[in-house]
């Protein structure tokens, strides 16, 4: 009988430790998910393999009394779309072109710029460039000289302005 209570007491110590390892393990996994949420949410930077988008077109507005021109546009629509966008509008331009030349970021980082600042996407459209690759092929070197005059173009005015 004393066996019996010793084999007893072994196998409750047993599954003493395996919930008690459990328990670890989930809190540990836990603590790691708390600490790489803030992370994320303090650095919106999207990978090209991530970034989620769609183009749309538009042409005169019946309802506006200013005549608009046709235009092709690029929606971001990974979530949360308004943090991102805030995040890249207010990075300093060597972040930007230093993610530009990055080959993991370079075509995500391109298209929330065209979102962003509402360039038109036409050669998107007329060339159906929607992918990565087609990118490269046509017009990354393009696109990299034009943001450089973009902002180029941008700090004038804002120096001028605040003259």
């Amino acid at each position: 009988m004393g066996n019996r209570s010793g084999i007893n007491k072994y196998k409750g110590r047993n599954k003493v430790e395996t919930v008690f390892k459990s328990m670890c393990s989930i809190f540990l996994f836990l603590l790691f998910l708390q600490n790489n949420m803030p992370a994320i949410a303090q650095t919106p930077i999207i990978r090209n393999d991530t970034i989620r988008f769609d183009m749309s077109f538009t042409s005169y507005s019946v309802l506006d009394s200013v005549y608009s021109p046709m235009k092709y546009h690029i929606l971001i629509e990974n979530q949360p779309k308004q943090i991102l966008l805030d995040h890249y509008a207010q990075m300093d331009t060597s972040m930007i072109f230093s993610l530009l030349n990055d080959p993991n970021y370079d075509w995500a980082t391109n298209l929330i710029l065209y979102n962003l600042y509402d360039i038109n996407a036409l050669f998107f459209a007329a060339f159906d460039i929607m992918t990565r690759e087609d990118w490269l092929g046509y017009f990354k070197d393009e696109d990299i000289a034009m943001w450089h005059d973009f902002f180029r173009h941008k700090k004038d005015i804002q120096s001028t302005t605040e003259e």
